[in-house]
């Protein structure tokens, strides 16, 4: 990671760093920290899909579009202001509590321990009758656009450096959408498996939570202890 934070911060922006930016997209949504967020949505999508990988998979594409918007948007604030906020970002450590305690949040809600009306994949259709879930889906992937996990905390934190040094508006906004569409990868694939393996594996959905909910919660308490203890 720190390789990459090196890179990002002294190369100039080229279609390499692009490429680069998309890879470590993909590699932010394959981390086992954001597996809660993997398993919630393929549960949303099975359920709004109603076993149509067509449906599945225009749901997932207007999940991944409203993630795009947040993207796009957090981009240019971070190249405008990012300068005046990196430091204190710094000083509060802001990339090393609060990941964590979404995560925590979210394996307890997996484990049904608590319910908080923060982004929930709970109602992915509107009336039976229409084509559901896909501005549902949208207004879903809104927030979801800034969800990171410990995991990727030096990842996210080397791209905002790098965008808030470049202080590139326009750059700003398509690498924070490269970052988006990067993990829109790895979301797509979870719609298809979705319905092709899922709907199969329905009777384990339960113990797949409950794994994934224990899994967010020990990775949140054990990245919050180290990042404290620095």
């Amino acid at each position: 990671m720190e390789h990459l934070y090196h890179f990002t911060i002294s190369g100039g922006i080229s279609a390499s760093t692009y490429i680069l930016v998309f890879i470590v997209g993909i590699v932010s949504a394959v981390l086992a920290c954001y597996l809660p967020v993997l398993a919630m949505f393929g549960g949303y999508v099975q359920k709004g899909a109603a076993g149509s990988r067509t449906r599945a998979l225009s749901i997932a594409f207007n999940f991944i579009l409203g993630m795009v918007v947040t993207s796009l948007a957090a981009g240019l604030i971070f190249a405008l202001l990012g300068q005046q906020f990196l430091p204190f970002i710094e000083k509060y450590h802001l990339l090393t509590w609060i990941p964590p305690i979404f995560d925590i949040l979210a394996g307890l809600q997996l484990l049904g321990v608590i319910s908080f009306a923060m982004p929930a994949f709970q109602k992915p259709m509107s009336r039976p009758d229409q084509q559901p879930g896909l501005l549902g889906a949208f207004k879903l992937g809104i927030p979801y656009g800034l969800v990171i996990s410990p995991c990727a905390i030096p990842i996210f934190f080397a791209l905002i450096s790098y965008i808030a040094l470049q202080g590139s508006p326009v750059h700003g906004a398509l690498l924070m959408t490269t970052y988006s569409l990067g993990k829109g990868v790895i979301l797509t694939l979870v719609a298809i498996f979705s319905i092709s393996i899922l709907s199969k594996l329905s009777k384990w959905g339960d113990k797949v939570k409950k794994i994934a909910g224990y899994i967010s919660i020990a990775l949140g308490v054990i990245f919050l202890i180290v990042g404290f203890m620095k």
